[in-house]
């Protein structure tokens, strides 16, 4: 079986969730929400709104002010880039590699069948990251979900995350020891299936900071602006 990885969701997290999930639909022309109930147990809300017909935005926000991610957040000014879905061919062989180069696992349980683990953002130069085991290519949580998709939605992709860390070159390696895939270490990026992860030195904070994703109206190519102190390029 051959090994592949693809993302497949970007998460910001906000204590000001309709703030920030109102600023995607308002900016990027996304539909209709909807929640996970699988989170209610960890404390969390969520919206996530479909980008096309292969990945998707999501804000997370705790719904108690003891939350872990509450603290977080405090840190962070309210909202952030937060963690990134990654579906992947094998997930036992990415957590035993997990295992033989130090990387933590955070979170390991199950959803809808399929194996979920998070790993420590420490570990990861700044980002959570979730493994996701749907071994199926193409296949996703959402699929027998009615999903809002308007066609006047303004991108119907996400095409690249920029993720600042320290060392842009040992995380990028680390990253992909965990994926089992080879890393552009020239340009310190990842391919994860048709999207890229770069990873940028980090000035200020560590953790995803700009989300790339492809314009529908190619007229638009070259606007940018903030969302949940992230920067969201279309391109």
């Amino acid at each position: 079986m051959s090994t592949w990885a693809d993302l497949r969701q970007v998460v910001l997290a906000t204590t000001d969730p309709v703030a920030v999930a109102g600023a995607m639909r308002s900016q990027l022309g996304l539909g209709r929400g909807f929640g996970d109930p699988e989170l209610e147990a960890f404390g969390i809300a969520d919206d996530t709104m479909a980008v096309g017909e292969h990945t998707f935005l999501e804000v997370v926000s705790p719904t108690t002010a003891d939350h872990p991610i509450a603290a977080w957040l405090a840190r962070r000014g309210g909202s952030a880039g937060y963690l990134l879905s990654v579906q992947v061919s094998d997930i036992d062989a990415c957590l035993a590699r997990c295992e033989r180069v130090g990387v933590r696992v955070t979170v390991r349980h199950e959803v809808q069948g399929w194996h979920v683990a998070q790993l420590h953002p420490s570990d990861m130069g700044g980002s959570a990251v979730e493994l996701d085991g749907l071994h199926v290519r193409g296949r996703w949580f959402w699929d027998d979900l009615d999903i809002d998709r308007p066609t006047s939605a303004k991108v119907d992709d996400v095409v690249a995350v920029d993720v600042a860390v320290e060392d842009p070159s040992a995380v990028s390696a680390r990253w992909a020891e965990v994926c089992g895939l080879d890393v552009d270490t020239a340009a310190s990026a990842l391919a994860l299936g048709d999207r890229r992860v770069r990873f940028v030195a980090a000035e200020d904070r560590t953790g995803i900071v700009a989300v790339d994703v492809h314009a529908v109206d190619r007229d638009a190519v070259g606007d940018e602006f903030a969302i949940g102190n992230v920067r969201f390029r279309l391109v």
